[in-house]
């Protein structure tokens, strides 16, 4: 069964449970009872069940507000809410302490935060699906989820061998299977399916629904002229073969899983590469990919061992697929951190459970599902396996090119290796066995620079003094590097941080030889006073080591080891990065 069939069925599904509600709620958005189970009935669970509510045994003032019914009746004050009227609902008052008579909770006002979220709810109209008592706020312990699956529909397994309904039909009509179960329904409700629509009717329904796009005159004339009889039927596999039809349908799960470029709230900054998301999915579409490895991939697509890979690209579509949970509403700087984790976290899981289970798992967050088998301790360990996930940029590039690259920079590097080494290291020689000429020169010139209010800058005089020039000409040295060296010294002998401050200090009233042996004290003290702490124990522990000097005992958080050989076990790698393995300091690469 093709993924564009399943993503039908589960559409008329949707549309067949919804007929499932019961009556008392039939006026009520989902969304409405979503922000009840979310925002509003843990609210009341944590501050007003203790004093007003049926299990506690409490009706303080004459108030219930654990069902629909007690909160409209209200109490000895009067009603408890107006739904869409704030300003007239006692509740927001009560809470808000704008009474100073009758302040609830008694001890602490409400946060900010849950009191605007009552203020949104009362907009809304109080949509409330609590109806006659109320249910236990807790289970003792006791959650038989055996017993859940077994007592609702949703849970059955699909039996594969249902037969259609036999039914008296007229002739031409139904004519699949699946009509069958339609006309049975349409019975049931004495009603009749509707006559046969004329082939533009048809034309434009199949080009609007599988590509959003209206057809040509010529395509509508060239269909209506078609003798053949399947034409129908052709038209519907060159619609579905048509890249519209990914975009078209793509638009679908993108709604679903709540697709967006930008994370939402104030600054609504934008999702890098979120755009690889979404011609992932109008490709997958079009590729009619399995539904079920369209799923594994969303989950941990970055984790499959034979990732799919595009066609023309030759990139790893699968870890494309897990950017899913990189989607999704943000709060730039955050006053708290955790609660702000969190509700990202929940936002993941209320997307995910209602995108692939067709379930609302974030009613769980607070308390086991009223109905459905989810409990409080199913929702934190998803939660878990999700805060425990770090985000990484992935490499999708084609391995195979990747590889080939690389096999091609290590021959480069094996062949020019030694040639590199022995070029570098004879330049190298080269100038540093010359710094011993500059030095004394350039303190001479930096000496003779005159000073006082208005002597030049030291800069200025470098750049048009003609004794630079002649200095270098003379010592046969490089009159430009001669010049930079003076401008460095200039600059080290006023900073204490310069590492050769000691020596330009000393270079400034020194001899050419004084200048080199103080240059080899220094070198020698700081080799002596790295030494001088000596290490005693290295202790390791998990990610951190403590070391032990002469000292004292210090703690060192560790990223990675470089000195052994890394495991790849310990990294998620994604391409070459450690290519043969980590390179020594002062390697070619």
């Amino acid at each position: 069964m093709s993924f564009f069939q399943r993503l039908l069925q589960g559409t008329a599904a949707i549309g067949l449970g919804m007929a499932a509600w019961p009556s008392g709620l039939a006026a009520v958005e989902p969304g409405g009872i979503e922000f009840f189970e979310n925002h509003i009935r843990p609210v009341l669970v944590q501050n007003c069940y203790k004093c007003h509510s049926e299990e506690a045994g409490k009706a303080k003032g004459e108030l219930l507000l654990d069902t629909r019914e007690g909160l409209l009746k209200g109490g000895e004050a009067g009603p408890t809410i107006v739904p869409g009227d704030p300003k007239a609902s006692l509740l927001l008052k009560v809470v808000s302490y704008e009474n100073e008579d009758l302040q609830m909770p008694p001890k602490n006002k409400l946060p900010d935060d849950a009191i605007a979220k009552l203020t949104k709810w009362i907009e809304m109209g109080a949509p409330d699906p609590r109806d006659g008592k109320s249910a236990e706020i807790s289970d003792k312990g006791e959650f038989d989820i055996a017993k859940r699956k077994a007592e609702h529909w949703a849970w059955q397994s699909v039996p594969r061998d249902v037969q259609p309904p036999a039914l008296d039909a007229d002739a031409g009509w139904p004519r699949t299977s699946i009509d069958q179960f339609v006309l049975a329904r349409l019975q049931q409700a004495k009603l009749s399916p509707s006559g046969p629509a004329s082939r533009q009717t048809m034309i434009r329904r199949l080009y609007f629904d599988l590509t959003g796009l209206p057809p040509t005159p010529a395509e509508v004339e060239a269909f209506v002229s078609d003798t053949s009889p399947i034409a129908y039927e052709n038209l519907v596999e060159r619609l579905l073969a048509s890249p519209h039809f990914g975009e078209r349908w793509g638009q679908h799960w993108l709604d679903l899983v709540r697709f967006a470029e930008t994370r939402g709230h104030e600054a609504d900054y934008p999702i890098p590469q979120a755009y690889r998301y979404r011609n992932y999915v109008v490709r997958a579409l079009n590729a009619d990919v399995p539904y079920n490895d369209f799923v594994v991939e969303h989950v941990a697509g970055d984790m499959v061992k034979q990732p799919r890979l595009d066609p023309a690209t030759r990139e790893n579509e699968s870890a494309k697929g897990a950017g899913f949970w990189h989607l999704g509403e943000a709060t730039h700087s955050p006053v708290d951190i955790r609660g702000d984790e969190c509700n990202r976290v929940h936002n993941q899981i209320d997307v995910y459970s209602k995108a692939f289970l067709g379930l609302t798992m974030g009613c769980a967050r607070c308390h086991d599902h009223k109905f459905d088998a989810i409990s409080t301790a199913d929702y934190y360990a998803f939660a878990g396996y999700l805060q425990s996930s770090g985000y990484h940029l992935k490499d999708v590039a084609d391995p195979v090119a990747q590889d080939s690259a690389h096999k091609k920079l290590a021959k480069l590097r094996a062949e020019n290796e030694t040639r590199l080494v022995t070029e570098y290291a004879a330049t190298v020689k080269t100038r540093v066995s010359r710094i011993g000429d500059y030095l004394p020169v350039a303190a001479k010139i930096l000496n003779e620079i005159p000073t006082g209010e208005d002597a030049p800058k030291p800069a200025d005089y470098i750049a048009s003094h003609p004794t630079v020039k002649a200095v270098a000409e003379a010592a046969k040295l490089n009159t430009d590097k001669l010049a930079a060296w003076v401008a460095y010294f200039d600059k080290a002998r006023g900073s204490v941080a310069d590492p050769l401050h000691g020596i330009v200090k000393v270079a400034l009233g020194q001899s050419r030889g004084d200048s080199l042996a103080a240059m080899r004290k220094l070198e020698a003290d700081t080799t002596a006073q790295a030494k001088s702490v000596k290490i005693i124990e290295t202790v390791e522990e998990g990610e951190r080591n403590y070391v032990k000097s002469e000292r004292d005992w210090r703690a060192e958080d560790m990223v990675a080891d470089y000195r052994r050989e890394q495991d790849s076990g310990e990294w998620f790698p994604g391409g070459k990065q450690f290519g043969a393995g980590p390179m020594k300091a002062g390697s070619p690469v």
